[in-house]
């Protein structure tokens, strides 16, 4: 039974070892001498305008948020519309010209109830 999972254990060991000389050949090769200079956020030479962890207001992330959620959902289109001619064909056509309508008027509802809701505004 043993040496069925040997290949396994040497792989383990190999992985182990790989990782750990990764982690000291970066330990020896990294050395890089520091100044006050480098050590600045951005490491251009200027003072720091602001604060480094300065809050942000959620609606910087709602946005992205739903940016994220509205262009995934128009992803959806691109397979139904890639096989529309040849469900027309086969006589589906209406029905699936009804449901990416009905899939644009839900993601249009979406859009309006998320401006309504100031969402979308950055004041």
């Amino acid at each position: 039974m043993v040496p069925t999972y040997l290949p396994v254990l040497l792989m383990l060991i190999l992985a182990a070892l790989f990782g750990i000389g990764l982690l000291v050949a970066s330990y020896v090769l990294g050395r890089v001498g520091s100044s006050k200079t480098l050590l600045t956020p951005y490491e251009c030479g200027l003072d720091p305008m602001d604060a480094p962890f300065k809050r942000m207001t959620i609606r910087y992330y709602v946005v992205a948020l739903l940016f994220l959620l509205f262009d995934v959902e128009t992803l959806f289109l691109y397979p139904v519309a890639a096989v529309y001619r040849e469900r027309v064909a086969a006589g589906w056509g209406l029905f699936i010209y009804g449901e990416m309508i009905l899939f644009l008027v839900i993601l249009l509802v979406g859009y309006v109830y998320a401006y309504k809701k100031g969402a979308l505004t950055w004041e």
